[in-house]
């Protein structure tokens, strides 16, 4: 999956790791509801408590929110479950 932000650049997304980076740094609106969110299953992603397909459904939602234009891509091919774009 990747995302066009406002500036015109494409950020590739491979992990809920890329998309917390994402939602931290590049985020084009801040205070969202879902964007907080997402943002909390990105962690618990990473501490091990939350699927990634389960941060995957949040990170969208929250792009939604914020006007954030997706390209499911569907880069990588055979991904585990784990490692699937988000």
């Amino acid at each position: 999956m990747s995302i066009d932000l406002d500036t015109g650049e494409r950020l590739v997304l491979r992990s809920p790791q890329d998309a917390l980076y994402a939602l931290v740094t590049d985020w084009p609106v801040n205070g969202g509801v879902h964007q907080q969110r997402a943002i909390d299953f990105c962690r618990a992603w990473l501490a091990g408590r939350m699927p990634a397909e389960t941060v995957r459904q949040a990170f969208i939602l929250a792009a939604l929110e914020a006007g954030v234009s997706i390209n499911d891509d569907g880069e990588g091919g055979a991904n585990s479950s784990s490692d699937r774009p988000v």
